[in-house]
């Protein structure tokens, strides 16, 4: 029997996390959680749940001794001062007091490649731009060098966008596909999603000694397209509309230049086009009726364009690209593998939710 530890079980993904890795016959999952009432639900679940913290050593060998593999989903918010040294004392502690075989790994984010509210493409940036960023790198770095000094074998997980059962992006998935939009136009490059399932049987493969250490990107392999992401919650018969748009190709600056002069002077135009006609134009009769002409023409495009926008959701923020990284050698396609763990996931949460409020995806 292998036993994982799963430190911040608590979470959305810890939990339902957990909840797949109990599919397994041979893996037994340990919730390591704060409080009895953070784990009163996997309780309830039959997963084996212990409380207390990692602060003590003593009562840290309690929690991990006997695991062959210790998962960190652990989040800490506040000061950087206060994440950097939570990050210290959970790597720490997990790596000193399990076995010597034992393995470990901290789970990250894509977001750790350092993209911001300016940097959006999907790309591994020198800077990181968000603190979240920033932290998170300190915390692989932190795994991967702890690692090696104490003879351990380390691993960091980049997670994509997580799905699943419990998820609150697939729910609001969910819930836009059964909107009044019709037409999605989503990027033309690969989603950077990944599932619950997914990361259970990563983590299987990795207590196993299935795969290298190392600092991974998790998403789907291969990866889901975004009309398959919005396809799989609005079901065949939905009538939706995937469009899939290719990226807009960067202009040169003396192109992007001259755009950005085009589009003032359009702006100077809608603003004093009344005060030209009064005071200008109407000594050239001709180029008055020109100007008027195209400035209805513009008018008339961007009010048809802006009816036709009404209809078609454009998501913000979605990087496009693709994300660098080593992928886990050993995962499957969870088009096709991860539905009869679901299954078996499903039936476990309508024991305390009931099955009509579970998703039937």
């Amino acid at each position: 029997m292998t036993t994982i530890g799963v430190i911040g079980a608590s979470g959305q993904v810890g939990t339902e996390v957990c909840l797949f890795l109990k599919t397994y016959p041979d893996v037994c999952p340990v919730a390591i959680v704060r409080t009895g009432i953070s784990g009163a639900v996997l309780r309830r679940l039959d997963v084996e749940v212990r409380i207390g913290t990692l602060g003590d050593p003593y009562q840290c060998r309690d929690l991990l001794g006997d695991c062959d593999l210790v998962v960190d989903f652990s989040v800490k918010s506040g000061e950087v001062a206060d994440i950097k040294a939570h990050y210290r004392g959970n790597i720490s502690r997990a790596l000193e007091c399990t076995r010597p075989e034992a393995r470990y790994v901290f789970i990250s984010t894509i977001n750790a490649f350092g993209m911001g509210a300016r940097f959006n493409r999907a790309k591994q940036y020198f800077v990181p731009h968000s603190v979240y960023a920033y932290t998170k790198r300190y915390g692989e770095r932190l795994t991967m060098r702890l690692g090696k000094r104490l003879g351990k074998e380390t691993y960091v997980f980049r997670l994509g966008h997580v799905h699943g059962l419990l998820q609150r992006v697939s729910e609001e998935t969910r819930q836009l596909v059964r909107s009044p939009y019709r037409r999605f136009e989503y990027p033309d490059t690969p989603s950077y999603t990944i599932f619950c399932h997914t990361i259970a049987e990563g983590l299987v493969h990795v207590a196993q000694g299935g795969e290298r250490p190392g600092v991974y990107t998790l998403i789907s392999e291969p990866p889901w397209s975004w009309r398959e992401v919005l396809q799989y919650y609005a079901g065949p018969d939905s009538g939706i509309e995937v469009e899939l748009r290719h990226s807009a190709a960067r202009a040169g600056p003396l192109r992007g230049a001259a755009a950005a002069l085009q589009g003032r002077a359009m702006q100077f135009l809608d603003a004093y086009g009344e005060t030209l006609r009064a005071n200008v134009l109407h000594h050239a009769p001709s180029l008055e009726r020109r100007a008027t002409a195209y400035l209805y023409i513009r008018r008339a495009k961007q009010q048809i364009q802006e009816l036709q926008s009404l209809n078609v959701y454009r998501p913000r923020d979605t990087h496009e690209g693709v994300f660098p990284g080593p992928r886990l050698a050993r995962i499957s396609d969870s088009r096709f593998s991860m539905s009869a763990k679901t299954d078996q996931v499903r039936e476990m949460l309508s024991r305390i939710q009931g099955p009509s409020r579970l998703p039937d995806r």
